[in-house]
C-alpha cells in the first residue's frame, strides 16, 4: 500500500440557499451537520435566469442573498465557501451535488413569483442528486430525542440505518428502526369467506431483526428499538416523525414485486413529514 499517496479531501455539506425562512433552518441545520462531521460547508445561491416578455434574460438578486447568508452564519462564514450561479436552479443544483458529501435544503423556497412558496426544488434534489439529500423542517416536538429510520430489507434500507447510526453516536440519540408494510389482501378463501394476506408479521420481524444485526456490533453504544408495523409505510413514518429529530429514508425501496423499485415512500415522507428528512442513496 502506498502510504505517501495523498488523501482525497472530504467533500463538503452543500446547502441550497434562497433567502425564504425555510432555507434559514437549512443553512443552519447544514453548519451544524458540517462541523459534526468535519468537513466544510458550501453555500450555494442560484440566480434563477429567466426570459422577459420582450426576450431579455433577467436574473435576481443572488449576491444580495448570499450577503444575506454570509450574516446569518455569522462567525462560521469565514470558513465556508459562499457562491453565486447564474441558470437554471435545479441544473445548477444538480450539477453542485455531484461534488458535495450532502446536499441541504429548505422544505419549500421562494419561487419566481416571490412570496409563492414551492416544494418541487427539494423533492427534484431527493430524486436525482448523486448524494444524500436533507430536507430541512421545523421539528413538532419540543426537545426530540428519537432518529427514526424505513427498513425494508434494501440495500439503500440499509445505507439509511448506517448514517442513523452514525448521527445517533455524535448526539446521544435514540435510533428507532421501523419497518411498515401495508397488507395485501390478492384473494380470498372462499372456504372461510376471510381474506388471505401474503405477509406474516413473523416474517416481517425476521426481516428487521436481520437489517439491524449488523449495526449492533458495529454501533455497540448507540440505543437502537425495532418496531414492526402493519400500517402503509409513508403513513406510519409520518405519524412516527411527530416526536423524531429526523427521519431517514432510502431514496429507492424493495416493492411488493421484489425487486420493484420504488421511490414513492421517500417522496411521500418528504412531503408529510413533521421534522427534518434525509433520503439517502
Amino acid at each position: 500500500m502506498d502510504t505517501n499517496r495523498p488523501t482525497r479531501p472530504a467533500l463538503p455539506v452543500l446547502v441550497a440557499y434562497d433567502g425564504s425562512s425555510d432555507a434559514e433552518l437549512a443553512l443552519r441545520w447544514a453548519a451544524d451537520e458540517a462541523r459534526a462531521s468535519g468537513v466544510g460547508l458550501r453555500v450555494l445561491v442560484v440566480d434563477d435566469l429567466i426570459t422577459s416578455p420582450w426576450g431579455v434574460a433577467v436574473a435576481h438578486h443572488g449576491e444580495e442573498v448570499l450577503a444575506r447568508a454570509g450574516t446569518a452564519l455569522g462567525d462560521e462564514a469565514a470558513g465556508a465557501v459562499l457562491e453565486t450561479r447564474v441558470g437554471n436552479v435545479m441544473e445548477e443544483l444538480l450539477r453542485a451535488a455531484e461534488s458535495a458529501s450532502m446536499v441541504v435544503a429548505g422544505s419549500r423556497g421562494h419561487g419566481r413569483t416571490g412570496d409563492l412558496l414551492i416544494g418541487s426544488v427539494s423533492q427534484h434534489l431527493a430524486r436525482h442528486a448523486a448524494c444524500p439529500v436533507a430536507v430541512v423542517r421545523r421539528t413538532a416536538a419540543a426537545d426530540p430525542q428519537r432518529i427514526v429510520v424505513g427498513i425494508d430489507g434494501s440495500a439503500n434500507g440499509s445505507a439509511a440505518l448506517e448514517y442513523a447510526c452514525q448521527r445517533a453516536e455524535r448526539t446521544g440519540e435514540t435510533v428507532v428502526a421501523i419497518h411498515a408494510w401495508k397488507e395485501h389482501v390478492p384473494s380470498t378463501d372462499v372456504w372461510s369467506g376471510e381474506a388471505r394476506a401474503i405477509d406474516s408479521l413473523p416474517h416481517r420481524q425476521v426481516l428487521l431483526a436481520e437489517s439491524v444485526a449488523g449495526v449492533r456490533s458495529d454501533h455497540p453504544d448507540v440505543v437502537l428499538e425495532r418496531e414492526a408495523v402493519p400500517v402503509a409505510p409513508v403513513r406510519c413514518l409520518a405519524d412516527a416523525s411527530h416526536n423524531a429529530s429526523l427521519v431517514v429514508v432510502g431514496s429507492h425501496g424493495l416493492g411488493f414485486f421484489g425487486g420493484l423499485l420504488l421511490g414513492s415512500v421517500s417522496q411521500g415522507v418528504l412531503a408529510r413529514a413533521e421534522c427534518p428528512v434525509v433520503v439517502v442513496r
